[in-house]
């Protein structure tokens, strides 16, 4: 999936709107959907300081979060890469 409709998409999730799930659903198994689904809807009426401290508590249980990261970071923008580093910098604050 390119870079635009990712983006794409996680601004519709932000605004709550399904819509653009029915995009995805042809892209993935079902299965996968149903799990994107239940997340979505978990998440959607949180603030913004509820899934920060979610996220949080998860990069605690997460051993191998840096490799993630680093594999990340070339599909990234600079741009991209200062809001990582932002969010990064946040939760080392949870």
């Amino acid at each position: 999936m390119d870079q635009k409709k990712l983006n794409e998409l996680l601004e519709a999730a932000k605004k709550g709107d399904y819509s653009k799930l029915e995009e995805v659903k042809n892209m993935i198994s079902e299965e996968d959907y149903q799990k994107a689904l239940n997340i979505f809807n978990q998440y959607s009426q949180k603030s913004e300081e509820e899934i920060l401290r979610e996220l949080g508590r998860l990069k605690d249980i997460i051993p191998n979060q840096q490799e993630i990261i680093d594999q990340m970071l070339p599909f990234l923008d600079e741009e991209q890469k200062a809001k990582l580093d932002k969010i990064l910098e946040i939760l080392d604050q949870y």
